[in-house]
């Protein structure tokens, strides 16, 4: 049942580390890796399993594996768990990710394990035998996010990759190599999960989820700077508790401070996302300046696919939040006078009205604007600091996605019918943040209010939007900018970052 433990009675978990090759680099923490997380499967205050249902495969060949995960998988009427350590390898030709064996090679994909045929004995355990309900894959291997939405050279190739009524969770993104740190006992990725399992995390609920997990492992390896792990669920998967939580709580946590809900990449025209699209703040960290803690945007997840989900500001930053950017001592180069005297970063629009890190009376929940691409880059560095989050400009797809919300065709239209844009003809000044009711997304002013710097695919600013005196006809308008320092009266931007 979602939300309860798997039953480790019905349950089983597979555990595969290859950390010794004949042509590619030993990874020694590999063999670490596997020997602490069937501790931690078997003690009975985290897990309970089984000797015989927790199956160690260390230097196992391609038909070893096959033939103990599909076993597995069809002797499991609760919950079945694969986890591979080890170097992922991508095939050349087909772009698909291999999990590589003792022998594996770094060109000739058949040498390694393709991961569709580990997916297709998980779906489709032979002779007929059952699958296991519940699916959870982790992989921990260089390029482990092609398991997710895969970057496929042919199209008709992705779809199929990812493990259907399951959780799959992977160190890293598909472009991303793994990491397993010099002098550390365990590779980085599982080194934080192998934590947070043996100790627990405070505040928590009582059992963690594999949402939880995944939330507090971003946390942890963003922290680090390390690279960061990538999810993906199909139906309740991410309500999967496979741990006890040892240092958990026996109340759950307020719903506020739960894991982020995922804004669906598909929802209906009109239609409002699960959850109500709620806007989070993930954990800040200590200020680095005297004085009171800033307000600072407010996050939330949009979906860009089905497998990869980003942070978007709920609204634009404000003056409040760029003045509280001013104030730290550390920015004092970014103040009006300074950094136009500069003269590189910005023009000599930069923040007109302000005096030093003061702001125009009654302008503090208004869209900052007058700012230029490194300067409101230089902000998003400093907040992603506090927030714990790297933060960035949104590209323009991204921008994109959270304006259409799930809908086709002349989108735009209903949001100006809705009465959401604040535009030419409908109130032509600037307004506060919140002013206009936000779109299905619960993300406001994407159009209309401020033009929003984005950036396009080279990493140049691009702006999208519209503002308060753009006509409704030029809403849907991609502007540039005269230049990278440009400052306008009716241009801001919002943060974007990667989960």
């Amino acid at each position: 049942m979602a939300g309860a433990l798997s039953d480790p009675s019905r349950s089983c978990a597979v555990l595969i580390g290859t950390h010794a090759y004949t042509e590619l680099d030993d990874i020694p923490a590999v063999a670490r890796n596997v020997s602490r997380l069937r501790e931690l499967c078997r003690d009975p205050a985290v897990w309970g399993l089984a000797d015989e249902r927790c199956r160690v495969l260390r230097q196992a060949s391609r038909k070893a594996i096959l033939r103990t995960v599909e076993n597995a998988t069809a002797e499991a009427t609760d919950t079945v768990v694969v986890y591979y350590a080890g170097h992922g390898l991508v095939d050349p030709r087909s772009g698909e990710l291999h999990l590589a064996l003792p022998r594996s090679q770094p060109g000739p994909s058949y040498t390694a394990l393709r991961y569709e045929d580990l997916r297709s004995v998980l779906l489709h355990p032979s002779g007929g035998r059952p699958t296991a309900p519940r699916k959870v894959v982790i992989l921990d291997c260089c390029w482990s996010g092609l398991a997710l939405d895969g970057l496929m050279q042919a199209p008709d190739v992705a779809p199929a990759v990812a493990v259907e009524g399951a959780c799959v969770l992977t160190a890293t993104a598909a472009t991303r190599q793994a990491l397993a740190p010099p002098g550390e006992t365990y590779t980085a990725f599982t080194g934080e999960l192998i934590r947070l399992v043996a100790g627990g995390v405070p505040g928590r609920p009582a059992l963690l989820s594999m949402a939880t997990l995944f939330t507090e492992l971003t946390a942890a390896l963003t922290a680090k700077s390390r690279p960061l792990p990538q999810q993906s669920t199909r139906q309740t998967a991410g309500e999967i508790c496979l741990f006890r939580n040892r240092a958990g709580e026996t109340v759950a946590r307020p719903a506020a401070e739960e894991a982020p809900p995922r804004v669906p990449a598909g929802a209906t025209a009109g239609g409002t996302a699960p959850s109500g699209g709620r806007a989070v703040s993930p954990a800040r960290v200590r200020v680095p300046f005297d004085g009171p803690e800033p307000d600072l945007p407010q996050l939330v997840p949009v979906a860009l696919t089905e497998t990869r989900t980003v942070w978007l500001g709920r609204y634009p930053v404000t003056h409040a939040q760029f003045g509280a950017f001013l104030r730290d001592p550390a920015n004092a180069r970014w103040h009006p006078a300074a950094a136009r005297a500069a003269g590189t970063d910005v023009d000599d629009n930069y923040l007109a009205g302000w005096s030093g890190a003061d702001f125009p009376a009654g302008r503090a929940d208004h869209p900052v604007v007058a700012v230029s691409a490194p300067a409101a880059r230089a902000y998003l560095a400093w907040a992603g600091r506090l927030l714990g989050v790297p933060l960035r400009l949104p590209t323009a797809a991204e921008w994109e996605r959270a304006a259409r919300a799930g809908r086709s065709g002349e989108w735009w239209r209903a949001e100006i019918a809705a009465g959401r844009v604040n535009f030419l003809r409908s109130h032509g000044a600037l307004t506060p943040v919140g002013e206009f009711p936000p779109n299905p997304y619960n993300i406001g002013d994407l159009l209309g209010n401020v033009w929003e710097i984005c950036v396009d695919d080279t990493g140049a600013p691009v702006l999208r939007g519209g503002a308060y005196d753009t006509p409704a006809a030029r809403l849907r308008e991609h502007m540039s900018p005269r230049s990278p320092a440009e400052c306008r009266g009716n241009v801001g931007f919002r943060c974007a970052g990667d989960m």
